[in-house]
């Protein structure tokens, strides 16, 4: 739709407010912390049976002048329904080649509706959505080349590309919409490793949105390269490109992380990338994750020439990990692990953009001393970092996947899940510990307490993988600020109930056994196993 003159400068005008802080308005006077409105379902399935009630891995982002919420998450509606299985070891409910993965949701409430569906146009590239989803917005090209918010606003969504029949060649791949997710574009590949031997894994989406930047409008991806053939992480990679057209078009990949690792060396842990209001671009992730030799990093390396090329990593902090060994569930794998569920989590760091400064914030979950914080470290120039020390600590609870984000005037939220602590001589005793989800907030002088976010509690027990052996909630949640508002995304178990016949199955699997059946869940468990939701809260900051 062209936008008529006058329309265009009030929208710019208003982008500017919106987008960059509304700096000459008076500042409100701080509440004592966070308000904390109605939680809210973000749901397709509706009471429908495993695996098709399973969702997680939430990410969101807001269109600055519609106010348009538009969030994506790994969406499982689509899957059959389990056909079970006779052969020991087995998935019950194996996925089916070809079904996609990543669904999107759009909300012009403030996020009590939700519609959605999935992302389309994976045919066009022969693949199948993957799930991974990563949101952001930016700045519209204009006719003459030029980005402006007065243009109109693009939301991104990056997700995973599947082959089918899987092996190796997964893709990451940038769609966009106009219209906030009335309409998508068809997806466009934007990492160019492509190889049978290896696969993308872990991509994220950051925009250059703060007018004044020397590359507004460019879009930036991040992505692993994972070995198909390689024990644990071995030989993960991390590369980058970008795209100077709404990721029509990417440039060529960058490798900005060193090309091998190993056992002792440790492994490379993914993380997550933001964009400076200056335009520095910035990518994080873990080295030396769960290393035998090394003490693990959170680091970063950052391009002042947008993307074109990197630094060598920069260590910003020392971080540990929750346990990766010595839990009953390595007879299945070997993933970090809060005490108390099987379910997976790692510590890597998550970073967040203040739009009315050069500052970077970058949040990460940490498991010194045993017990589960949030620790923080604040940046102006992506060279030098300095540590914020614990933002978030409950007591009696571990927290985990912090996800950081800051308002036009520089007001910074944290989101986070915690879950309570199992006893100390049972420390991964399961199926009786809950997690919340709570919010942490600062102004520029002291974090709040943490605020509870979720109105229920959630048992990870309820949750699970197709193959059944272990729960599973995803790897990360999602928030997006506005001017005083943030909206928080997270996986939630409310409405599903646990199931003994599998608690039975992965007590046989974790004792060692080598002949145990997995039950079909579809007929030996409640109708609402496995019911993994995403719900939304707005947060009042």
């Amino acid at each position: 739709m062209e936008v008529l003159p006058k329309m265009r400068s009030k929208l710019a005008l208003l982008a500017g407010l919106l987008v960059l802080g509304a700096l000459l308005v008076p500042a409100p006077v701080q509440a004592s912390g966070p308000t904390i409105g109605v939680n809210h379902l973000v749901d397709l399935d509706h009471g429908l049976l495993f695996p098709q009630n399973k969702q997680n891995e939430p990410s969101i982002t807001r269109n600055p002048i519609t106010g348009v919420l538009v969030a994506g998450a790994n969406e499982e509606i689509g899957q059959p329904l389990c056909p079970g299985t006779t052969a020991p070891l087995s998935s019950p409910c194996p996925f089916k080649a070809g079904v996609p993965t990543s669904g999107y949701y759009r909300s012009t409430d403030g996020g009590a509706t939700w519609t959605g569906a999935y992302l389309p146009g994976f045919e066009t590239i022969g693949k199948t959505s993957g799930g991974d989803p990563s949101l952001d917005f930016g700045p519209r090209r204009c006719a003459g080349g030029s980005f402006s918010y007065g243009c109109g606003v693009v939301i991104y969504y990056a997700s995973l590309a599947d082959p089918f029949p899987e092996l190796g060649g997964e893709l990451g791949t940038v769609s966009r919409t106009y219209d906030d997710g009335q309409s998508w574009s068809n997806p466009v590949v934007a990492t160019t490793t492509d190889s049978n031997a290896n696969f993308v894994d872990h991509e994220w989406l950051a925009v250059d949105k703060v007018s004044g930047s020397p590359h507004f409008g460019r879009v930036y991806l991040d992505w692993a390269v994972f070995c198909n053939n390689c024990a644990g992480n071995g030989n993960v990679k991390i590369y980058t490109a970008h795209s100077e057209d709404e990721g029509r078009t990417w440039s060529n990949a960058v490798k900005i992380s060193a090309a091998n690792n190993n056992t002792p060396q440790g492994f490379r842990e993914t993380g997550q990338m933001t964009v400076a209001s200056d335009g520095t671009v910035e990518v994080f992730w873990t080295e030396n994750a769960d290393s035998t030799k090394y003490p693990s990093l959170q680091v970063v390396t950052i391009s002042k020439d947008g993307g074109d090329s990197y630094t060598a990593p920069i260590t910003i902090a020392q971080v540990t990990d929750y346990p990766l060994r010595g839990t009953p569930f390595d007879a299945v794998d070997l993933f970090n692990r809060v005490p108390g569920m099987s379910a997976r989590v790692d510590c890597f760091p998550h970073p967040a953009a203040d739009p009315s400064s050069n500052r970077v914030y970058v949040v990460w979950c940490d498991f010194s001393g045993g017990h589960g914080t949030v620790q923080a470290a604040v940046s102006s120039d992506g060279l030098s970092w300095t540590s914020l020390g614990t933002i978030a600590s409950i007591a009696g609870r571990n927290a985990f996947f912090p996800q950081a984000a800051v308002t036009g005037s520089g007001k910074v939220a944290v989101a986070f899940d915690a879950l309570t602590a199992p006893p100390a001589s049972n420390p991964w005793q399961t199926g009786v510990q809950n997690y919340d989800a709570y919010i942490v907030t600062f102004t520029g002088r002291t974090w709040s307490a943490p605020v509870r976010v979720s109105t229920a509690s959630s048992n990870p027990d309820v949750s699970s993988y197709n193959n059944l052996m272990e729960q599973f909630i995803g790897d990360y949640i999602g928030i997006v600020a506005g001017s005083n508002t943030a909206w928080a995304v997270w996986t939630d178990t409310r409405n599903g109930a646990a199931c003994a016949a599998v608690n039975a199955y992965r007590s046989a699997i974790y004792g060692g056994s080598r002949t145990a059946v997995a039950p079909n869940p579809n007929t030996s468990c409640p109708s609402n196993f496995g019911d993994t939701d995403t719900y939304v809260a707005s947060i009042g900051l």
